[in-house]
């Protein structure tokens, strides 16, 4: 383990029940909160970093000031995601992107069907732009949260947001013709 691993490690060992009471004391009217599942969420973050991002002078206030991002999530609320399970319009009969896909059936029909929609869905993935393909493959195909990737693309949430909504109308158009 090399040494900003080990000041981690050692930081979160010496420190845990003193952050965990912080974030207690600043969630104490949230029901069914704790304070450890956040700085656990936290030292998790950080733990799965390759060593060149991990923080490096100011442990102690990178760690303060995730506990302080995650506490203010966790009080706003997290608002729901645009997924492949949101309606395409009003006009689709309450469709979503995800209904487009066939269930896999024992029929031949069925199989060529759904081989054939994957592939549609493949190409209209690659037609995508390189930022909207990659959003959507992230927090689809890889369950990514938007902070997340927010933090380590640089990139703010809204805008991260606003890439996932308009991709999300691209693949529906592009899907429209292949709908079972």
């Amino acid at each position: 383990m090399n040494q900003r691993r080990s000041q981690l490690t050692g930081f979160f060992a010496s420190q845990w029940q003193g952050l965990s009471g912080w974030v207690r004391r600043h969630l104490e009217d949230e029901p069914g909160r704790t304070g450890e599942d956040l700085v656990g969420e936290v030292y998790a973050r950080l733990f799965s970093r390759t060593d060149d991002q991990l923080p490096g002078e100011s442990l102690a206030g990178y760690v303060y000031a995730s506990l302080r991002h995650g506490i203010v999530d966790r009080l706003r609320g997290r608002k729901p995601t645009v997924s492949l399970d949101t309606p395409l319009g009003e006009d689709d009969e309450g469709m979503t992107l995800a209904d487009l896909l066939p269930s896999p059936g024992d029929s031949p029909l069925d199989a060529c069907v759904r081989a054939e929609t994957l592939r549609a869905l493949h190409q209209a993935l690659d037609d995508l732009d390189p930022a909207s393909r990659e959003i959507v493959l992230a927090t689809e195909f890889e369950d990514r949260t938007f902070r997340e990737l927010s933090e380590e693309w640089g990139v703010p949430i809204g805008t991260l947001l606003s890439r996932k909504s308009r991709a999300l109308r691209r693949l529906a158009v592009a899907m429209a013709e292949h709908r079972p």
